[in-house]
This record gives C-alpha cells, sequence and structure tokens, in this order.
C-alpha cells in the first residue's frame, strides 16, 4: 500500500512542478510581448516624429521655394559671367539701385520720387562680396559710384568715358563687362536690391542700432538725428542715413558739412550692413520678423538666372552663424578730379588699384594663404572690422584717397 500511494502521489508532486514551470513561461511570453510592444510604441512614436520632421522641413523647403520665386531674375549675356568650381570662392556684385519703377502709390512717390520724374536707374551701391565658403568669410570691396572709368560698348551718352554708376542704367550686364575691362574683376553671380528693399529689411527686424556721436541731417535724403549716443532707427531712417551724401554733423552748436562725400557714404553703408546682419542675428530665432524678413528681400531683389532658388537657400544656410567680425570691407582707391564741364569724377589711382584688386582676388586661395594669412576681429570689438586685402602706404601723390579714416559722426553699430 506505501509503494502504490508512493506511485500515486508522484505524479502529484510531478503536476506541480510543471504547472510552475508553466506559469514561468507564461510570464516570460508576457514579458516579451509587453516589451515588444513598448518597442514597437517607441518606433511607431520615433517614426511619427520624424515624418513630422520630414513633413514640416518639405512645406518649410515648399515655402522658401514659393517665396523665392518672387525675386526677380534677369538673364546676363552668354560669355560675361565668370563661372567658379563649386565649393570655390566666388565673386558677387551687390548692387543697391536706385530705380524708382517699384514706386506704384503717393506715399512710395513721396519717399523716393516717381519713377516718370527720376527716370532709369544707377548703382547707388556698387559692392563686389567675395564668397569663401571654406572660411564661411565674407570680403567687399566698394567701388565709388563716381569713378571715372572707359565704359565698354555703343551705349549713347553711356559708353566711353563715364561715370561706373551709369553703366548700370542698361542692366547689370554692361557693368559686369565694366568691372572685368576695367579692373580685372571677374562676376559670378549678381544681386540687385531697391530702397523699398533695404527699408523693408530694416522694418522687418525692428529697427537697427547705431552709436551717433553728433546728432545728423540731410536735407536732401530726409534723414534726422536729433540726439547722440546707442538708439534704434527705423527703416525710412536707416535708407536715408545710408544714402546720405548731403550729410551735415552738429558738433559745439554749429552744423558742420561732411566733406567725406561718396568716401564717408561708403563708410555708412559699412556701418548699416553691420549693424543690420547684428539684428537679423538677434531676430534669428523669431519665426514672425524672419518671414517679414524674408518677403522684404524677395519682393524688392533681383538676381541673374543661374541663382536657382536652392542656392540662395544653401547661401544663407551656410552663412547663418557669420557674425559681423567675418565680413571684412574695404574701398578702391581714387584721385578726386573736376571735368572741363565742372563735373566731379573720382580717377581710379595707379598702381595701388591693380594691387588691390590682385590681392582681392586671391582671397580664400592658396596664393593668400601663402601672402596673407586670415585676419580677424578683435575680440569684443563692436565697430566694423576693415581688413584691407593689401595694405598701402602713403603714396607720392597726397591727393590719393584710401578711405582708411573713419569720420566719427558716421557713427558705429551698437
Amino acid at each position: 500500500m506505501r509503494r502504490s500511494q508512493e506511485v500515486t502521489e508522484r505524479p502529484g508532486r510531478s503536476a506541480r512542478g510543471g504547472s510552475r514551470r508553466a506559469g514561468r513561461r507564461r510570464a516570460r511570453r508576457a514579458a516579451r510581448t509587453t516589451a515588444q510592444g513598448w518597442r514597437r510604441r517607441l518606433a511607431i512614436g520615433l517614426g511619427a516624429v520624424v515624418l513630422l520632421v520630414l513633413v514640416a522641413g518639405g512645406v518649410a523647403w515648399w515655402y522658401l521655394n514659393h517665396e523665392l520665386d518672387a525675386a526677380r531674375r534677369v538673364t546676363i549675356g552668354r560669355g560675361i559671367l565668370h563661372v567658379s568650381k563649386p565649393g570655390a570662392p566666388y565673386n558677387l556684385l551687390l548692387i543697391g539701385s536706385d530705380t524708382r519703377q517699384f514706386v506704384n502709390n503717393a506715399q512710395q512717390a513721396r519717399a523716393f520720387g516717381s519713377g516718370s520724374v527720376v527716370t532709369g536707374q544707377r548703382s547707388d551701391v556698387v559692392i563686389i562680396a567675395r564668397v569663401v565658403p571654406a572660411e564661411r568669410r565674407i570680403y567687399m570691396l566698394s567701388i565709388p559710384r563716381d569713378t571715372y572709368v572707359n565704359i565698354p560698348g555703343h551705349v549713347r551718352y553711356i559708353s566711353g568715358m563715364n561715370r561706373v554708376n551709369a553703366a548700370f542704367n542698361e542692366g547689370p550686364g554692361l557693368l559686369i563687362e565694366t568691372l572685368k575691362r576695367d579692373f580685372g574683376i571677374p562676376i559670378d553671380h549678381f544681386a540687385e536690391v531697391n530702397f523699398a528693399g533695404f527699408q523693408g529689411m530694416v522694418d522687418a527686424v525692428g529697427g537697427i542700432r547705431i552709436d551717433f556721436p553728433y546728432p545728423l541731417r540731410d536735407a536732401y535724403t530726409g534723414l534726422g538725428i536729433g540726439h547722440t549716443g546707442c538708439q534704434l532707427i527705423s527703416g525710412g531712417n536707416a535708407l536715408a542715413y545710408v544714402r546720405s551724401r548731403h550729410l551735415y554733423y552738429r558738433q559745439g552748436g554749429a552744423w558742420t558739412p561732411d566733406y567725406g562725400s561718396d568716401w564717408s557714404r561708403i563708410r555708412r553703408q559699412d556701418v548699416f550692413f553691420h549693424a543690420l546682419l547684428d539684428q537679423v542675428r538677434q531676430k534669428a530665432t523669431n519665426v514672425v520678423a524672419m518671414n517679414d524678413l524674408l518677403g522684404a528681400v524677395v519682393h524688392n531683389l533681383t538676381v541673374d538666372s543661374t541663382m536657382s532658388n536652392s542656392m540662395l537657400i544653401n547661401l544663407a544656410l551656410q552663412f547663418r552663424h557669420v557674425d559681423a567680425g567675418a565680413i571684412h570691407t574695404e574701398v578702391l582707391p581714387t584721385i578726386p578730379d573736376v571735368l572741363p564741364s565742372g563735373a566731379d569724377v573720382l580717377l581710379p589711382a595707379e598702381p595701388f588699384d591693380r594691387r588691390m584688386v590682385a590681392s582681392f582676388l586671391a582671397l580664400g586661395t592658396a596664393r593668400h594663404h601663402r601672402a596673407h594669412p586670415p585676419t580677424t576681429a578683435a575680440p569684443g570689438s563692436t565697430t566694423p572690422t576693415t581688413a584691407a586685402p593689401v595694405t598701402t602706404t602713403a603714396p607720392s601723390s597726397s591727393n590719393v584717397v584710401f578711405d582708411n579714416q573713419p569720420e566719427p559722426w558716421n557713427g558705429t553699430p551698437c
């Protein structure tokens, strides 16, 4: 009986052990199922996030392309534009046009003048920007608008000896040819912004900040800076500031004329660009401000037809972290002169122009790195940095203007 009982008891104990093993297997299966569920949910969540990012990126790309389609594009004649290798430094001609073609209401006519009264167009600002992608630097060479050059072609009242800004009256092609023929500067791309674009960009970022040591005024452009110190100026006053050629500053109770004329005006343009860039960087995360800035630019922008939307977007992305210290400026040396007609012009100053241009075109190349190590802005500097591509010494002729003495009344970004 005992043996039979023992025999009958063993299956019971085995059943209980099997039940425990089955329970452990079920627990393991449940744990695996739970883990798999979390992994599936995590994968689905990550997939959704990636999808949202891709959709948002796609929408943003579509929107940027849609907006940039509003930019006007012009076709430059065959063989006029230079073609640089991908990733290599290139020259971008920047023009501030005084055209009034955009004027379409009474308010704009009062601010800028009617297109029927002020006809044609001239280059109010002539700057060659040498973009060096590898260094994330931009070097700018300004050419005074009254520089007296030999404009090629057979355009009546334009071709022949004339001010360089007159070449733009026929469009960018003739100006590009002039820069190549007279100064040996090849141009890869072209961009033009009109008066409304300048004003709109400043208003889009809420104004620019400039520190004025003296009150300023210009009856011709409507500039009026009534007090000194660091202050925020709106688009209208900023445009009047950058265009001023008849500026007066108040010192010691008297209004004194700015003797610098075009050279001083170029200095103000430099201050303007640096101040605008500072504001753009500060507003970079403000979606509304950036959208307004984009609208102000594209609706008043003209570029050459080889500048695609993707190129403009990539250029903006590539230089989104560029600060004012990475933009270096220089002005072509000139000699003031008076024509027999009594007109004031500026003559190119040789051999200084030739040396400066040669050094400018070497920027970003192996030849430049061997001869001229890159320069940077002084730490903590708030004033525009002028890094001359070539260091010039005082010429034998004392009337050559190098524009290397900043006029204090022009102010500085703050």
